[in-house]
């Protein structure tokens, strides 16, 4: 059976391109989920796990590029996209502003 977990932060579901990582551009690189405390990031570029990382994105509504750090804490492969992968990455430092833009419906 399996355990549920509970979370500390609401995760919102969201699509939006992060334009760059560790100060590098990426191309075809998206968020797919978002929260205060951590995401989830698919790309075609593997972030190894316990790696600190540094990447950016426009949030949609504020029209501002926002930088967020962390560690990238698990990869695995999407199975229907071969050569993509995700990969949770845990935030240095909660974004509250990202959760209360989610809780506004503007994610």
């Amino acid at each position: 059976m399996k355990q549920r977990v509970t979370r500390r932060a609401q995760r919102y579901s969201v699509r939006l391109e992060v334009k760059e990582i560790n100060g590098q551009p990426v191309a075809d690189t998206f968020l797919v989920d978002l929260s205060a405390l951590g995401a989830k990031l698919e790309s075609s570029l593997p972030l190894s796990p316990r790696n600190q990382v540094e990447f950016s994105f426009l949030l949609p509504v504020t029209d501002t590029i926002t930088k967020v750090a962390g560690v990238v804490v698990w990869l695995k492969p999407v199975m229907s996209a071969p050569g993509r992968y995700q990969m949770g990455l845990q935030f240095f430092n909660p974004y509250w502003d990202i959760d209360q833009l989610g809780r506004s419906g503007k994610l």
